[in-house]
Protein backbone atom coordinates (compact mmCIF):
# COMPACT_ATOMS: atom_id res chain seq x y z
CA UNK A 1 0.00 0.00 0.00
CA UNK A 2 1.53 3.58 -0.69
CA UNK A 3 1.45 6.06 1.38
CA UNK A 4 -0.73 8.23 -0.64
CA UNK A 5 -3.35 5.63 -0.17
CA UNK A 6 -2.88 5.03 4.12
CA UNK A 7 -2.95 8.73 3.71
CA UNK A 8 -6.51 8.78 2.07
CA UNK A 9 -7.99 6.09 3.94
CA UNK A 10 -7.52 7.71 7.31
CA UNK A 11 -8.53 11.54 5.96
CA UNK A 12 -11.58 13.45 6.00
CA UNK A 13 -11.85 15.48 2.43
CA UNK A 14 -14.25 18.20 3.21
CA UNK A 15 -15.52 19.97 -0.61
CA UNK A 16 -16.79 23.33 -0.59
CA UNK A 17 -18.90 24.33 -3.20
CA UNK A 18 -20.90 28.00 -3.13
CA UNK A 19 -23.79 27.86 -5.87
CA UNK A 20 -24.98 24.92 -8.26
CA UNK A 21 -27.03 25.92 -11.17
CA UNK A 22 -26.59 28.18 -14.39
CA UNK A 23 -24.49 31.44 -14.04
CA UNK A 24 -26.69 33.34 -17.21
CA UNK A 25 -25.39 37.26 -16.86
CA UNK A 26 -23.40 36.22 -13.60
CA UNK A 27 -19.94 38.29 -13.44
CA UNK A 28 -17.86 35.43 -11.97
CA UNK A 29 -19.14 32.67 -12.83
CA UNK A 30 -15.68 30.25 -11.13
CA UNK A 31 -18.57 29.25 -8.07
CA UNK A 32 -21.36 28.03 -10.32
CA UNK A 33 -21.21 24.54 -11.21
CA UNK A 34 -23.98 23.47 -13.67
CA UNK A 35 -26.47 20.55 -12.36
CA UNK A 36 -25.06 18.38 -14.86
CA UNK A 37 -21.81 18.98 -13.62
CA UNK A 38 -22.23 18.66 -9.96
CA UNK A 39 -24.39 15.13 -11.37
CA UNK A 40 -21.71 14.14 -12.48
CA UNK A 41 -19.17 14.49 -10.06
CA UNK A 42 -21.40 12.34 -7.18
CA UNK A 43 -21.33 9.72 -9.23
CA UNK A 44 -17.73 10.11 -9.63
CA UNK A 45 -17.21 9.95 -5.97
CA UNK A 46 -19.16 7.21 -5.39
CA UNK A 47 -17.34 5.34 -8.16
CA UNK A 48 -14.23 5.93 -6.77
CA UNK A 49 -15.07 4.21 -3.51
CA UNK A 50 -15.47 7.64 -1.53
CA UNK A 51 -18.09 7.77 1.46
CA UNK A 52 -20.49 10.40 1.19
CA UNK A 53 -20.71 11.35 5.28
CA UNK A 54 -23.32 14.00 6.75
CA UNK A 55 -22.33 16.61 9.02
CA UNK A 56 -23.66 15.17 12.21
CA UNK A 57 -21.74 11.84 11.66
CA UNK A 58 -18.31 14.54 11.02
CA UNK A 59 -19.63 15.40 14.63
CA UNK A 60 -20.28 12.63 16.63
CA UNK A 61 -16.76 10.90 15.35
CA UNK A 62 -15.05 14.14 16.73
CA UNK A 63 -17.36 14.34 20.13
CA UNK A 64 -16.57 10.89 20.31
CA UNK A 65 -12.95 9.92 19.14
CA UNK A 66 -14.57 7.91 16.53
CA UNK A 67 -13.30 6.63 12.96
CA UNK A 68 -15.09 7.87 10.29
CA UNK A 69 -15.69 5.20 7.22
CA UNK A 70 -12.79 5.20 4.72
CA UNK A 71 -12.54 7.73 2.19
CA UNK A 72 -14.78 9.81 3.72
CA UNK A 73 -16.28 13.02 2.06
CA UNK A 74 -18.38 15.62 3.21
CA UNK A 75 -20.11 17.94 1.07
CA UNK A 76 -20.66 21.63 2.28
CA UNK A 77 -22.02 24.53 0.26
CA UNK A 78 -21.87 27.78 1.60
CA UNK A 79 -23.70 31.03 2.23
CA UNK A 80 -27.37 29.55 1.50
CA UNK A 81 -28.43 30.02 -1.64
CA UNK A 82 -31.32 29.58 -3.23
CA UNK A 83 -29.93 27.63 -6.19
CA UNK A 84 -28.84 24.91 -3.68
CA UNK A 85 -32.37 24.15 -3.25
CA UNK A 86 -33.70 24.15 -6.54
CA UNK A 87 -30.40 22.46 -8.17
CA UNK A 88 -28.37 20.46 -5.96
CA UNK A 89 -31.12 19.56 -3.45
CA UNK A 90 -33.04 17.63 -6.26
CA UNK A 91 -29.78 15.98 -7.29
CA UNK A 92 -28.61 15.26 -3.72
CA UNK A 93 -31.62 13.68 -2.44
CA UNK A 94 -32.04 11.60 -5.74
CA UNK A 95 -28.69 9.99 -5.43
CA UNK A 96 -29.11 9.82 -1.26
CA UNK A 97 -26.06 11.66 -0.29
CA UNK A 98 -25.76 14.04 2.16
CA UNK A 99 -24.49 17.37 2.51
CA UNK A 100 -24.33 20.37 5.01
CA UNK A 101 -25.24 24.25 3.94
CA UNK A 102 -23.37 26.85 5.73
CA UNK A 103 -26.63 29.44 6.67
CA UNK A 104 -26.61 33.36 7.64
CA UNK A 105 -29.89 33.57 9.44
CA UNK A 106 -29.51 37.14 9.86
CA UNK A 107 -30.39 37.63 6.15
CA UNK A 108 -32.55 35.17 5.64
CA UNK A 109 -36.49 36.04 4.45
CA UNK A 110 -34.30 39.73 3.13
CA UNK A 111 -32.78 38.34 0.37
CA UNK A 112 -34.96 36.83 -2.64
CA UNK A 113 -31.42 34.61 -3.65
CA UNK A 114 -30.91 33.22 -0.28
CA UNK A 115 -32.82 30.68 1.29
CA UNK A 116 -35.92 31.22 2.95
CA UNK A 117 -36.51 28.91 6.64
CA UNK A 118 -39.48 27.26 4.76
CA UNK A 119 -36.52 25.69 2.02
CA UNK A 120 -34.85 25.01 5.23
CA UNK A 121 -36.87 23.22 6.94
CA UNK A 122 -38.07 21.24 3.64
CA UNK A 123 -34.63 20.18 2.97
CA UNK A 124 -33.60 19.46 6.69
CA UNK A 125 -36.90 16.76 6.41
CA UNK A 126 -35.62 15.00 3.72
CA UNK A 127 -32.79 14.11 5.88
CA UNK A 128 -30.17 14.93 3.31
CA UNK A 129 -29.16 18.39 3.98
CA UNK A 130 -28.14 19.54 7.30
CA UNK A 131 -27.59 23.11 8.19
CA UNK A 132 -24.65 25.03 10.71
CA UNK A 133 -23.37 28.28 11.09
CA UNK A 134 -21.80 30.41 8.37
CA UNK A 135 -21.90 33.69 10.89
CA UNK A 136 -25.19 35.71 11.42
CA UNK A 137 -24.75 38.33 8.30
CA UNK A 138 -22.24 37.27 6.97
CA UNK A 139 -19.58 39.39 8.12
CA UNK A 140 -15.77 39.53 7.69
CA UNK A 141 -15.06 38.56 11.71
CA UNK A 142 -11.59 39.81 11.64
CA UNK A 143 -12.66 42.88 10.99
CA UNK A 144 -15.00 43.26 13.87
CA UNK A 145 -14.86 44.03 17.53
CA UNK A 146 -14.46 41.35 20.24
CA UNK A 147 -17.99 42.29 20.76
CA UNK A 148 -19.13 42.46 17.43
CA UNK A 149 -17.96 39.15 16.30
CA UNK A 150 -19.39 37.85 19.57
CA UNK A 151 -22.82 38.67 18.49
CA UNK A 152 -22.55 37.29 14.68
CA UNK A 153 -21.48 34.17 16.21
CA UNK A 154 -23.83 33.53 19.25
CA UNK A 155 -27.01 34.97 16.84
CA UNK A 156 -26.69 32.40 14.56
CA UNK A 157 -26.01 29.85 16.86
CA UNK A 158 -29.03 30.60 18.59
CA UNK A 159 -31.46 31.02 15.88
CA UNK A 160 -29.51 27.29 14.69
CA UNK A 161 -30.44 25.80 18.01
CA UNK A 162 -34.02 27.35 17.93
CA UNK A 163 -34.31 25.72 14.39
CA UNK A 164 -32.62 22.15 15.21
CA UNK A 165 -33.62 21.78 18.96
CA UNK A 166 -30.20 20.62 19.24
CA UNK A 167 -26.52 22.29 19.81
CA UNK A 168 -25.21 23.79 17.01
CA UNK A 169 -21.60 23.07 16.86
CA UNK A 170 -20.18 23.78 13.85
CA UNK A 171 -19.07 27.16 12.13
CA UNK A 172 -17.38 28.11 8.96
CA UNK A 173 -15.71 31.29 8.49
CA UNK A 174 -17.38 33.77 6.36
CA UNK A 175 -14.55 34.78 3.44
CA UNK A 176 -12.53 32.19 5.66
CA UNK A 177 -11.32 34.99 7.78
CA UNK A 178 -9.31 33.89 10.56
CA UNK A 179 -7.04 34.24 13.02
CA UNK A 180 -6.07 33.57 16.41
CA UNK A 181 -8.08 36.07 17.85
CA UNK A 182 -10.97 34.85 15.97
CA UNK A 183 -11.00 31.28 16.27
CA UNK A 184 -10.77 31.78 20.17
CA UNK A 185 -13.97 33.78 19.78
CA UNK A 186 -15.70 31.15 17.92
CA UNK A 187 -14.91 28.18 20.54
CA UNK A 188 -16.06 30.58 23.55
CA UNK A 189 -19.15 31.10 21.20
CA UNK A 190 -19.58 27.12 21.83
CA UNK A 191 -18.45 25.93 18.69
CA UNK A 192 -16.19 22.99 18.43
CA UNK A 193 -15.71 22.52 15.12
CA UNK A 194 -14.41 24.87 12.34
CA UNK A 195 -14.00 24.78 8.73
CA UNK A 196 -12.06 27.63 6.89
CA UNK A 197 -10.64 27.91 3.20
CA UNK A 198 -7.64 26.81 3.22
CA UNK A 199 -7.17 23.94 0.49
CA UNK A 200 -5.81 20.27 1.79
CA UNK A 201 -6.89 17.08 3.01
CA UNK A 202 -7.89 16.67 6.92
CA UNK A 203 -6.32 13.49 8.33
CA UNK A 204 -8.59 11.72 11.21
CA UNK A 205 -9.03 12.14 14.01
CA UNK A 206 -9.02 15.71 13.71
CA UNK A 207 -6.86 17.36 16.53
CA UNK A 208 -8.78 20.70 16.44
CA UNK A 209 -5.32 22.51 16.03
CA UNK A 210 -6.63 24.57 13.27
CA UNK A 211 -9.59 24.90 11.31
CA UNK A 212 -10.68 21.91 9.11
CA UNK A 213 -9.18 22.22 5.54
CA UNK A 214 -11.54 22.26 2.33
CA UNK A 215 -11.10 21.60 -1.09
CA UNK A 216 -11.93 24.46 -3.67
CA UNK A 217 -14.61 22.67 -6.30
CA UNK A 218 -14.81 25.38 -9.23
CA UNK A 219 -16.33 25.75 -12.40
CA UNK A 220 -14.45 24.96 -15.90
CA UNK A 221 -12.75 21.85 -14.39
CA UNK A 222 -12.86 18.30 -15.75
CA UNK A 223 -13.48 15.32 -13.74
CA UNK A 224 -9.55 14.73 -13.47
CA UNK A 225 -9.29 17.96 -11.28
CA UNK A 226 -12.46 17.05 -9.02
CA UNK A 227 -10.73 13.33 -8.32
CA UNK A 228 -7.32 15.30 -7.79
CA UNK A 229 -9.28 17.37 -5.03
CA UNK A 230 -11.53 14.58 -3.52
CA UNK A 231 -7.72 12.65 -3.23
CA UNK A 232 -5.50 15.30 -2.14
CA UNK A 233 -7.65 18.67 -1.53
CA UNK A 234 -6.49 20.37 -4.40
CA UNK A 235 -5.77 20.11 -8.46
Amino acid sequence: MSLFSFFRKKSLCVLMYHHVGPADGINDERFYIAPEIFSNQLDLLVKKGFTPVSLWEVEQAFEQKKKLPEKSVLITLDDGWLDNYLYAFPILKDKKIPATIFINPGLMGFNKDLLSWEQVGEMNESGWIQFASHGHNHKRLRDLSDEDALFELTESKKALEGFYKRPAVSFCYPYGASDRRVRKLVLQAGYTMDYGTRKGINSWPWKGYKPLLRAHVMAGETLDDFYKELSRGRK
